[in-house]
């Protein structure tokens, strides 16, 4: 019969995945476990059947797929400071047991006691690390690279996502601006653009939050550095790569623009960098606003911001679920920049002033615009916006937040050695100072007297 398959023909070949059999629903707790395990259970969530069963949140992929794509469904073995999830739980170095003399000194009565034990198991994970790293360099494709653009992308994937998302983030914050300003409030209002903005940063969050967090803003990161222990060295790549975004997406802006501003410079028959195009590419205080308003305007705002943004990040507190956090975020940015953004212009980002103030400067708007108003983009966009930044994260931390990893939590010793140690590296770097400090805990214990 057409039915019947002869075993040895069609050994080996499967034409349809085969899903294990459901437990009947009238078992034991144990087969009901078993079921949710495996995603029999019917899921009524809003978010997708994956949100519950963590399993399924990856797509089919075929086993030939994987051989050709290597790097698809490895995990990542460093934390992500990502807008997109919460933040991971690190120790810090200055936490870390074998900072202090005292730990030292246990660790060598350990060996001591416990005989050679220890050392050797160290040299064995040490000599398996030098194996596996022979084995790369000798082997070419054990790497899973099988181009030269994959390989490069691979090393630059952080700084790539951060400049695209900065860009693209940026590019529909600036349009949505121009477009209101350059036609007189016709094609967009206030409200709009403060939406624009936010769920610009909202959208760029959820495309590279997965790869390098999604922070599009330096404020952010220096934040997450000091309070969460992001690598204080990926600070600067991370900002280079923002400022470039800004200053790529200030350039397509500008051009997508051009026609309108040269239209309203040429109705109000002034220069460009007098048209109200000028206040929609950068950010300016109102002549009738005073310096200190200007600043703390900023400052609150970023306080704001960072503040929240750690506390979304925090799973102690109430995390949002189901990938809900960059669209919170991107709430947030709008009801900021609705709430806050009249007095300056809604800048809360040192990126957002500085790539398009750049980009103008190249397009001939003249040198005056980096020295209006006090050399307002130094101490508004950078000076006020990470001050505010940092004051945010030390509020949250202060009221709310149990978390070894930010120094407010700190134990006082440990505490004034982190701070000692990254001196005297800074010192040592930057070689200033002819007085050296001769033994580290000497330093230490100066300090705490």
């Amino acid at each position: 019969m057409a039915s019947l398959r002869e075993p040895d023909r069609d050994a080996g070949v499967k034409d349809t995945v085969e899903t294990p059999e459901r437990e009947q629903p009238g078992g034991t707790e144990e087969k009901g476990s078993k079921n949710d395990g495996m995603g029999n259970i019917p899921s009524y969530s809003l978010a997708g059947s994956g949100a519950q069963n963590p399993n399924n949140n990856r797509g089919y992929a075929d086993e030939e797929y994987k051989q050709y794509n290597p790097q698809y469904g490895k995990g990542d073995d460093e934390p992500t400071w990502s807008l997109a999830q919460p933040f991971p739980h690190i120790v810090r170095p200055g936490m870390r047991h074998g900072a202090l003399p005292e730990d030292r000194k246990e660790d060598k009565d350990d060996m001591e006691e416990n005989g050679p034990d220890i050392a050797q198991a160290d040299e064995v994970r040490k000599q398996q690390s030098v194996e596996k790293r022979m084995k790369r360099v000798n082997d070419p494709k054990e790497d899973g690279f099988f181009n030269t653009w994959s390989k490069i992308r691979h090393s630059l994937r952080e700084p790539l996502a951060e400049w695209l998302g900065t860009t693209m983030a940026m590019t529909i914050g600036l349009c949505a601006t121009l477009s209101n300003f350059t036609s007189s409030s016709q094609a967009g209002s206030y409200p709009a653009q403060s939406v624009a903005w936010g769920f610009g940063f909202m959208a760029a969050i959820y495309t590279t939050g997965g790869m390098s967090g999604g922070h599009l803003n330096p404020a952010i990161t220096i934040s997450l550095s000091v309070f969460r222990g992001f690598p204080a060295r990926r600070c600067v790549i991370y900002i280079t790569a923002q400022l470039l975004g800004a200053i790529t997406a200030g350039g397509i802006s500008y051009a997508l623009y051009h026609d309108a501003i040269v239209e309203v410079s040429n109705l109000a028959n002034v220069p460009q960098n007098a048209s109200v195009a000028a206040q929609a590419l950068l950010t300016l205080p109102k002549p009738f606003v005073r310096p200190a308003t200007a600043f703390f305007t900023e400052f609150v705002g970023s306080a704001i911001l960072v503040g929240s943004i750690l506390a979304l990040g925090d799973d102690t507190n109430a995390p949002p679920g189901a990938g809900m956090q960059a669209f919170i975020i991107g709430i947030i940015i709008s009801i900021v920049i609705l709430a806050l953004g009249y007095n300056t212009g809604g800048c809360f980002n040192c990126a957002r002033d500085f790539g398009p103030r750049l980009v103008a400067l190249m397009a001939g708007w003249g040198g005056q615009i980096f020295r209006e108003y006090h050399a307002w983009w130094i101490w508004g966009p950078w000076v006020a916006d990470i001050t505010g930044a940092l004051f945010g994260a030390l509020l949250y931390d202060m009221a709310i937040f149990t978390g070894g990893e930010s120094p407010v939590n700190y134990p006082p010793r440990r505490r004034k050695r982190a701070y000692r140690v990254r001196a005297l590296n800074l010192r040592k770097k930057l070689r200033i100072g002819k007085r050296k400090v001769p033994d580290l805990e000497h330093s230490v214990a100066e300090t705490e007297r």
